[in-house]
């Protein structure tokens, strides 16, 4: 069977190829950034197989959920070095710090399970919030402070990053998973403006508001300064 024209696996380094399709911020990010762990399939269990029936098929899940972010919040991802995706085996979660992918040494690296790309749920958004709420708040260094505590790497985002423990503490988190600290909370939220946005403005109007007026918006990203 021909192999698709996007996110195709890249044999050698288990990055997608980009192929036929034009060029956008999303997928530009996961050429450069998003990586197939080695042998994924043959270690998952039959039933991801019998979703998964092609080696690059995890990926093009992956693409699917990253497509639904916007495109400007890929764009300035680009911008720094750290900031990786890996599709693995276990449990999607996102750790901070210095990384070895395929023998690549890198940083910042959100372990997206391949088991929750199969299951179509929100687990891998909610971990590419947390990469997405480190870099936003400090560009990635382990030393500052997250987006959802209260950094910002622009002068807009800072601002808009001190209101989110105050939305926190408002107990309308959506779901258990929100409710257990303010990072989780961003992140959930953001998947589930991704996923499911009625459901969120009915549960917490105020995380949708600012998600959409924050991050959803592209024109405050076009003057705004860094720090």
């Amino acid at each position: 069977m021909p192999m698709p024209p996007q996110s195709v696996r890249h044999t050698s380094s288990g990055r997608p190829d980009r192929g036929g399709e034009p060029d956008n911020p999303a997928q530009t990010w996961l050429h450069a950034r998003a990586r197939l762990m080695p042998n994924l399939l043959p270690q998952s269990p039959p039933w991801v197989r019998s979703v998964f029936d092609h080696s690059w098929a995890p990926m093009r899940a992956l693409a699917r959920q990253v497509c639904l972010l916007p495109p400007h919040i890929w764009s300035r991802l680009l911008s720094w070095e750290s900031g990786y995706a890996a599709i693995c085996t276990g449990n999607s979660e996102y750790l901070p710090g210095p990384a070895t992918i395929r023998h690549q040494r890198v940083a910042n690296v959100a372990f997206v399970s391949v088991e929750d790309l199969a299951a179509d749920n929100e687990r891998p958004l909610h971990v590419l919030g947390h990469l997405i709420d480190h870099h936003l708040g400090c560009g990635g260094s382990l030393q500052g402070d997250w987006l959802s505590l209260g950094g910002g790497v622009t002068n807009r985002l800072h601002r808009a990053g001190r209101r989110l423990p105050e939305l926190f503490a408002l107990g309308y988190a959506v779901d258990p998973v929100a409710q257990s600290g303010v990072k989780d909370y961003f992140a959930q939220s953001l998947a589930l403006f991704c996923r499911d946005r009625q459901h969120l403005n009915v549960a917490d109007p105020l995380i949708y508001k600012w998600l959409r007026n924050n991050l959803w918006n592209r024109a405050p990203w076009q003057d705004d300064q860094d720090q």
